[in-house]
Order: C-alpha cells, then sequence, then structure tokens
C-alpha cells in the first residue's frame, strides 16, 4: 500500500510541476508578443495633423534636391468625422488647408491594423485626384470595405512628395434591414449625407 501512495505523490509531483511549467511558458510568449507588437507600434511614427509640406520637403531636402517654391507651400489634411466613424455607402467631405492652390492630390484609404492600402475600386477614393479650381475640399463615398479602423493618407500634393494623415476613424457597415431613411440619418450623424 505504500508503494500506491508513493507513486500517487511522485505522479501528482510531476503532473503538477508540469502544468504549472505550461502556464508559466503560454505566459511568458503571450509577454514576448506583447512586447514585440508594442515595439512595432513604436517604431511608426505618431500621426501628426500639423505636418506640413515644407517640413517634409525640408527633412528631404539633404537627399534630393527641391524646388523653393515647393518649401514655402503648407498642406494640412482635414478629416474627421462626427463620432470618429464613417458609413459604407455615405458620402463625406475630405478638405484641408494649403498656402497655395491645390490641383492634384495623390490619395489612399489605409488599414490602421495592417498599414496597407486598400485599392481604389473597393474604398471609392481615387488614387489620383484633380481638384477643380478654388476648391478646398473633394467628395469622398465609401466603398464597400471590411468594417475596422483605417486612415486617409496623402502621399503626393501638386506633384510634391508628402506624407499627410488623417486621424484614425472607423468604417461601419449599415445594419442590414435599414431603410433608405436611416441611412441618411446614420450618413448624418457621422456628418455625412447619403448621396
Amino acid at each position: 500500500m505504500k508503494n500506491w501512495i508513493r507513486i500517487f505523490l511522485i505522479c501528482f509531483v510531476l503532473v503538477g510541476g508540469t502544468m504549472s511549467f505550461g502556464y508559466w511558458s503560454i505566459n511568458q510568449f503571450d509577454d514576448a508578443f506583447d512586447s514585440l507588437t508594442a515595439s512595432l507600434f513604436a517604431i511608426i511614427p505618431p500621426v501628426n495633423p500639423r505636418l506640413t509640406v515644407s517640413e517634409t520637403s525640408t527633412s528631404a531636402s539633404s537627399t534630393s534636391p527641391t524646388n523653393q517654391n515647393d518649401l514655402d507651400s503648407k498642406f494640412q489634411l482635414i478629416f474627421s468625422p462626427k463620432k470618429n466613424g464613417v458609413y459604407i455607402g455615405c458620402t463625406y467631405e475630405i478638405s484641408w488647408l494649403a498656402s497655395t492652390t491645390i490641383k492634384s492630390l495623390e490619395t489612399a484609404l489605409i488599414d490602421a491594423g495592417t498599414r496597407k492600402p486598400i485599392g481604389p475600386i473597393a474604398s471609392r477614393l481615387a488614387k489620383e485626384n484633380n481638384i477643380e479650381a478654388n476648391s478646398q475640399s473633394l467628395k469622398w463615398k465609401v466603398g464597400v470595405v471590411w468594417p475596422g479602423e483605417y486612415f486617409i493618407s496623402i502621399s503626393n500634393v501638386n506633384g510634391v512628395a508628402t506624407d499627410e494623415r488623417s486621424r484614425k476613424f472607423i468604417i461601419n457597415e449599415v445594419p442590414n434591414g435599414s431603410d433608405e431613411k436611416e441611412q441618411k440619418n446614420l450618413c448624418e450623424e457621422t456628418g455625412g449625407n447619403l448621396f
């Protein structure tokens, strides 16, 4: 009988030790992945809504020559929907402040998680936009994309490379079964319109 008790105690200690080691090692993996993710996000520069073309051009001037007129121009993207969200199928206004006339913009909708651009067909945000004279905005009808967190990136203004970004916002799907009046209300609540 004493042998069975010893065997049971040894098995209990071995199984308990294995279980506690497994629990500890899984927590170590979780901590390692969390710190890896945190360090990756630390590398990505924060979104600066006040970043200007002249600041970007100045930092790039050591590697490529720029025109003095390019250094004098300033550009600030303004896109902040109400409730920090937009709805698929609604139309929103993307505007900006600029010290010069804006004739062309290169835009993209970027997935905030993967940092990959969404194609212009899915997002309905054209890559190259020719802006009408005296206009300080463009209309964007949100395309059919996966609901989630995104931001708008401007990579080129009047032929000058820049890295202007909007704040992050959430693209929501219109609830199934919503009639036109409900869709219109959702659009207006977030600062857009249905048409």
